[in-house]
């Protein structure tokens, strides 16, 4: 990562994020189950790409998630049950894919 000039090379993910924001990149392919390495993230942004495939069950690792934007993409398949175990989602959007089956009942709302 350059900032100012300088180069610094992060040896692996700091702590400290909580937010990530990579929506409009035109982003392929699928979700990656190894999301689930970012313990910390609470807002996690990944609308309006070009996404494909299941949303991967591995995002319930993501135990301080508070907000789920997976909005605008090619997402197919259910909604998986286990993300009702994120107990501070409190914005969770996978509109404009192309999900079936039930939304699964639990402590989050989903649009």
């Amino acid at each position: 990562m350059t900032e100012a000039g300088l180069v610094t090379k992060y040896e692996k993910i700091q702590d400290i994020l909580v937010a990530i924001d990579l929506s409009s990149n035109r982003f392929e392919g699928g979700i990656p189950q190894d999301i689930q390495i970012l313990k910390a993230v609470q807002f996690l942004n990944l609308s309006n790409d070009l996404l494909s495939g299941p949303i991967p069950s591995s995002l319930a690792n993501l135990t301080q998630l508070e907000a789920l934007d997976l909005s605008q993409n090619q997402l197919s398949g259910e909604i998986p049950q286990e993300l009702t175990q994120l107990n501070f989602l409190g914005f969770f959007n996978v509109s404009g894919n192309q999900l079936n089956g039930p939304i699964p009942q639990g402590n989050s709302s989903a649009r």
